[in-house]
């Protein structure tokens, strides 16, 4: 075998030696036969190649690339080209494969036309569904299919796309889904549609799952994922509202329970609402009982692990329809109408008196047992306030301490006179103990107070129990409203001390009956306008209904010793009756033009202003009718008149007359812009009159 020398410099050695290498001739022969026929190849084809630029690989230097030009006809390229190419890219396996350049911008043009064709099907096939869903139903599984994160054909499905079908699908399903429970049918589209919504119902539940895995593995929750939780979450809510009594609302419900307790704010404010909606317009009161239920179960393993949307949800059940009187007074009305039938029937002698008797007896009777129905719903509604009241409960024993507190006193204030009067005194007690053992904040006592005062004002009144130390806590809280964050709750303030001064007034002391009432003028000085209108109103009626009220009108006058002591918490001890009412003088010129005119008519001992229909507004509807938390008057109030002369009218004439007032008692002399004035008592004053400068630059 012939062998070349191929000679290598060494650079490390001084006297540069030549170090030569042996190689085989033949593979010399070989490379230098590849190298000839990539050049002939490029040559022929130079007409049919576009030469790009090249690029640098690291570890390879720079890669020379071409790309073929558009050729009409590919049998025209030539076999032993095509052959030298083949062998060149086989010898050459570093070079990168020859690919078509996509731009970003081609990239979204043709993801966005996808999009576009799939959701224009999504629409012509529910269109088509909802024409005739009897004949078409099958149709809902080709939109089923567009759910899946993968299509059929292995290609990624866009997420704008998977929301558009499941939209869709909801709204298809609210319009074919029946009002009623579908039991066993014979009809197949029946059957058809509840497997068809089935398979929904079970995607959405994957997706939730899906989040809730990752949560618990505190592993990172993708955009995507996120807003597919939140869409079906808000399908689930449209669902359950527009089919309550379909077969799967108990199902979705469930889920939904679940997800009241979510981490992210948006989504528990869409399960809150959805059940506040609920919880309204429920008439059969199954689904209601059902979710109630699922809460109470909740509750029990979370403990007080829950948030707030949890309890406060509970605020909108229809417990108040509970009336207990309504069994004795409808089973007497039954019996009246049934003895009036048999009456009607033995003594009657003409056939059509007799049938026009009766039927009106039996519209009656009829209507009657309609009326017999609702001591189903009086039942369903007595379980779930029994759940209700077992929630409440077990928060305020077991986890006193917890965020959910707050609601919680909420909600039992407002269905405190639907419980039973056997736990009214335990109740009670444990709200006191409350007050004074756990550091409560000045919201949860004023529901707490609330409470208390509610159950006293109604069957409680039996009981033997002394609220004075709920009068010193509420006296104690009512400066902590004002008109910031928290004056929403003036309304709560308003409900209670309407139950204190007017439902219990007599069991109010004077004392403390005048501390609360200019406690109230106080507060009147630091809440927004509506809020003062309510207390105004409500100091009006006292003053109407308790004559010796008189004397805080009155700057001179003192009943009793002592001295008024604002800072005491205690109204009975506080000495109220030894001041006025002082804070009048600045409400008589408040910026709102209804509060001037309501505390002049207090002041005056005149009714304060009536609406249209000449009936004086109550407190409650002071503080809904002039609501201004929109930074607007509500209602709207007429801009002052326009005055005859400019804004500047009263400055420029009050300048003339200190001028005149200074001229009449000053002999000036002028000496280069610098008067020298002698009053006439012979004292000098200089002034400097930049008039006088003024003019002399002006000439200049």
């Amino acid at each position: 075998m012939s062998k070349s020398t191929i000679g290598v410099v060494t650079k490390n050695n001084p006297r540069l030696k030549k170090i030569v290498l042996q190689v085989p001739t033949n593979m010399t022969e070989d490379i230098e036969e590849v190298y000839r026929k990539t050049v002939l190849t490029e040559i022929n084809n130079q007409e049919e190649v576009n030469h790009l630029l090249p690029i640098k690989v690291k570890g390879k230097g720079l890669i020379s690339r071409s790309a073929p030009k558009h050729v009409e006809d590919d049998a025209s390229v030539s076999s032993p080209d095509h052959e030298n190419e083949q062998f060149a890219e086989d010898m050459f396996e570093d070079t990168p494969s020859e690919q078509q350049v996509v731009s970003l911008a081609d990239m979204l043009l043709k993801r966005d036309e996808e999009i576009r064709e799939k959701q224009f099907f999504i629409g012509t096939t529910c269109a088509a569904i909802l024409e005739n869903p009897e004949a078409r139903i099958e149709n809902i599984g080709v939109l089923l299919d567009l759910l899946n994160e993968v299509n059929r054909d292995g290609s990624i499905n866009f997420l704008a796309v998977r929301k558009t079908a499941m939209l869709s699908l909801v709204e298809v399903f609210k319009d074919i889904v029946p009002e009623y429970r579908v039991g066993i049918v014979d009809k197949e589209h029946e059957k058809l549609k509840k497997d068809t919504l089935a398979r929904l119902l079970k995607h959405m539940e994957g997706i939730t799952s899906k989040y809730t895995r990752k949560l618990r593995h505190s592993e990172k929750q993708t955009i995507e994922t996120r807003h597919l939780l939140e869409m079906s979450v808000q399908c689930m809510c449209d669902l359950v509202l527009a089919h309550p009594y379909f077969n799967f609302s108990p199902n979705i419900v469930q889920l939904l329970v679940l997800m009241l307790n979510n981490t992210k704010e948006i989504i528990r404010k869409m399960v809150h609402s959805c059940f506040s909606s609920l919880f309204k317009t429920d008439a059969r009161l199954d689904l209601t009982h059902h979710t109630v239920r699922h809460i109470n179960m909740l509750i029990k393993k979370k403990q007080r692990n829950v948030f707030p949307e949890m309890i406060s949800c509970l605020k909108n059940l229809q417990i108040h329809r509970i009336n207990m009187n309504d069994d004795k007074l409808l089973e007497a009305k039954k019996q009246k109408l049934e003895k009036q039938k048999s009456y009607v029937i033995n003594m009657s002698r003409k056939e059509r008196k007799r049938k026009k008797k009766l039927q009106e007896l039996e519209k009656d009777i009829f209507e009657t047992k309609a009326e017999e129905s609702k001591q189903v719903v009086r039942r369903k509604l007595t379980e779930i306030s029994k759940l209700t009241f077992m929630i409440y409960f077990k928060i305020l024993k077991c986890y006193p301490d917890s965020k959910v507190l707050s609601v919680t006193l909420e909600g039992l204030s407002k269905f405190a006179h639907t419980i039973n009067i056997d736990f009214f005194a335990d109740l009670v007690e444990l709200l006191n103990n409350l007050l004074e053992n756990v550091e409560l904040g000045y919201r949860e006592q004023l529901h707490c107070i609330q409470t208390v005062f509610i159950i006293l004002s109604g069957q409680g009144e039996v009981l033997n129990i002394d609220p004075a130390r709920f009068y010193s806590h509420f006296y104690k809280n009512l400066l902590y409203v004002n008109a910031g964050k928290n004056h929403d709750d003036m309304q709560t303030i308003l409900k209670t001390l309407d139950i204190i001064l007017f439902k219990r007034r007599r069991n109010v002391t004077y004392h403390r009956y005048v501390s609360f009432v200019k406690r109230l003028s106080t507060l009147c000085l630091q809440v927004l306008p509506n809020g003062s209108l309510g207390l105004i109103s409500l100091i009006r009626s006292c003053m109407h209904m308790n004559q010796q009220l008189d004397i805080l009108l009155d700057t001179e006058a003192v009943v009793g010793s002592g001295k008024f002591d604002p800072f005491n918490d205690e109204p009975e001890f506080a000495n109220a009756n030894c001041t006025a009412l002082y804070e009048s003088s600045c409400l008589a010129r408040h910026y709102h033009p209804t509060i001037r005119k309501m505390i002049k008519n207090v002041l005056n001992g005149s009714d304060t202003v009536p609406i249209n229909s000449g009936r004086t507004l109550t407190p409650d509807e002071y503080y809904t009718n002039y609501d201004c938390s929109e930074m607007v008057f509500n209602p709207e109030i007429l801009p002052p008149t326009k005055v005859k002369y400019g804004k500047n009218y009263q400055t420029t004439i009050g300048r003339q007359i200190l001028r005149k007032k200074i001229l009449k008692n000053v002999t000036t002399t002028i000496m280069d812009g610098t008067q020298i004035d002698k009053l006439k008592d012979g004292s000098k004053v200089l002034f400097y009159d930049y008039f006088v400068e003024y003019v002399k630059m002006s000439k200049v």
